[in-house]
């Protein structure tokens, strides 16, 4: 084999591990080795411990999982998620994705960089913040934004950034921040739990409503909904009224005392408020199928799932033949919407044909290209419909396992999913005996790491493997020798989460949008310089003005529209 230029690794001696570092390892090893391609998994959980993966390490965990100390050292120093060395108190993480760029993310480092005295990677001399670049937050419709400590910031000016830096060095009081529990009666107000939302002080809302609701001896019920995906109206706070969810945006904490003076809970008029949220041209004009109950529901209620056309499509499924489930998804016309198009039924009948003691589903939520954060939103908003997806994916094609792929940028849609999955298992909709269909289907969330790269399909099987996410050569394609050599099926978040609709409803009904080979529906995502940033859901057969002008609103800055880059699914 030719020989590569490249940096030469020497291999010294590691200094011992202190004991707290070696009871954080062996206790990842001990909750992680026996899984299916650990390693990864297994950094992770180092990391959240000690806040890095200690070089003393990579002898101990290579050896648990038979492996080179090279091929550990190899996968720590490709992933960007991972550190060496130990970081500042704090971690601040400023997004430099062309969105957040396109709204003065570049000169915010640059600021951060200069107030904390260091450079990006560095640590500021006092220990208290280390400065970290990241490549998309998913928050691209409420640039710039940054991320301290796991706590997402949306439209982040440099006074901003400075009160948090300020907050790092003389820490405040404690607030425990408990949110609002959860009444039986009263009046129901929706409060977004999603990350857009929580960016820009949605929990602060929903307590000072809570709050301001008690002193005034007012019955409130606060249900913590997905973003509706208009998302500079965020915080959108809704009240249910006999005639329908009236809007209310962007609230902020201060701003709840006038809005219950005005008569919120009765849906009355006030500066903030936008009528009927059903009436909202910029809702009333799309086609939401896909995402029909994105900021509808609880995210994590069964029931609220149910009531809305949850399930029904897995139930059918669960009495068809896989052949038929199959033909159902390949008459309704649904391609691909990572980007590729492929018709997704093909993809599906050609691993359900394939040989093979155990095959897989592997949903690639890898959400890597800037702009784009539809993904992100329907992960946090309605979680159960992209489970369900799966689990008829899993039916149709014989598959027993899946696996959500999901960015280690988005820690909210993480912990979602993980909740959702579990409450789905204890329903008897994943499990041993899925929807009464005497066949298994199981699922579970690995995260990534911080590379682009596993947004490629191949990238990301191995990454699921617990390797560097480096593009295999086709053939053989995953269908036929994917996921640990076996047929796999690969499709993104949108593609699994239509799946229900289409055997909920027939593939005759998702056959009525689109037009030409396209059918269906897309979403469509609007983000630096618009007014109106946020999802658009609509047929097949929109023009770029109509999504930039009618739905967008034109540019925030008001100038004349001289470019627009189109990218990402």
């Amino acid at each position: 084999m030719p020989a590569t230029h490249g940096t030469i690794i020497p291999i010294v001696a590691s200094a011992a591990l202190r004991t707290r570092e070696r009871e954080a390892v062996d206790q990842a090893i001990a909750s992680q080795a026996l899984r299916p391609g650990p390693l990864i998994e297994l950094l992770h959980a180092v990391q959240d411990t000690l806040g890095h993966v200690p070089e003393a390490a990579v002898p101990r965990i290579a050896d648990a999982l038979n492996l080179s100390r090279a091929e550990v050292h190899g996968v720590i120093s490709y992933y960007p998620h991972f550190r060496t060395t130990p970081p500042g108190r704090h971690v601040l993480q400023v997004c430099r994705a062309e969105a957040c760029q396109s709204r003065g993310a570049d000169a915010l480092l640059a600021h951060a960089g200069e107030a904390l005295g260091c450079g990006s990677h560095g640590r500021s001399a006092d220990g208290a913040v280390t400065l970290e670049p990241v490549y998309c937050l998913g928050l691209c419709a409420s640039s710039p934004a940054v991320m301290l400590d796991g706590h997402l910031h949306a439209h982040v000016t440099a006074q901003d950034l400075d009160a948090l830096l300020q907050q790092c060095r003389h820490p405040g009081p404690v607030n425990a921040a408990a949110q609002p529990a959860a009444a039986s009666q009263g009046v129901r107000v929706y409060v977004p739990r999603d990350a857009a939302a929580l960016a820009v002080g949605a929990d602060a809302v929903a307590r000072a409503l809570q709050g301001a609701c008690a002193a005034r001896g007012l019955q409130v019920q606060i249900v913590r909904n997905g973003s509706r995906g208009l998302l500079w109206l965020e915080t959108l706070v809704e009240v249910e009224t006999p005639e329908g969810r009236v809007a209310y945006g962007p609230v902020t904490a201060d701003a709840v005392p006038d809005l219950l003076d005005a008569g919120m809970l009765q849906g009355r008029s006030h500066a903030l408020c936008h009528g009927l949220t059903e009436a909202i041209p910029y809702l009333a004009r799309q086609e939401r199928l896909t995402f029909a109950r994105l900021g509808v529901i609880d995210p994590l209620s069964l029931a609220d799932y149910a009531a809305h056309g949850g399930w029904q499509g897995l139930a059918r499924a669960a009495g068809l033949e896989p052949a038929a489930i199959v033909q159902e998804v390949l008459d309704s016309g649904l391609r691909g919407r990572g980007g590729a198009a492929f018709p997704a039924g093909i993809k599906w009948k050609t691993v359900a044909a394939a040989a093979g003691p155990q095959k897989y589903i592997a949903c690639n939520a890898d959400e890597g290209d800037s702009g784009t954060f539809a993904d992100r939103l329907l992960m946090e908003g309605d979680p159960y419909t992209l489970i369900e997806g799966m689990a008829i994916a899993g039916l149709a094609v014989g598959a027993t396992q899946g696996l959500v792929y999901v960015r280690s940028e988005y820690p909210h849609a993480i912990a979602t999913l993980n909740e959702a999955i579990a409450r789905a298992e204890a329903a008897g909709w994943l499990g041993l005996d899925v929807a009464g269909s005497g066949r298994a289907f199981r699922l579970e969330v690995r995260k990534g790491a911080g590379s682009y790269v596993c947004g490629e399909e191949t990238a990301m099987l191995e990454s699921i493997e617990g390797r560097r996410g480096i593009v295999r050569a086709k053939p053989p394609l995953p269908a036929i020798e994917g996921l640990w050599g076996r047929p796999t099926v690969i499709n993104n978040v949108i593609t699994l989460a239509t799946v229900p609709l289409i055997l909920a409803r027939g593939a005759a009904f998702y056959q009525g949008f689109g037009m030409g080979r396209s059918r269906g529906t897309l979403p469509f995502q609007l983000a630096g310089n618009v007014r109106h940033g946020g999802l658009v859901e609509k047929a097949f057969g929109l023009t770029l003005r109509e999504l930039v002008f009618d739905f967008g609103g034109g540019t925030r800055s008001g100038r004349p529209v001289k470019a627009i880059q189109v990218g990402g699914p």
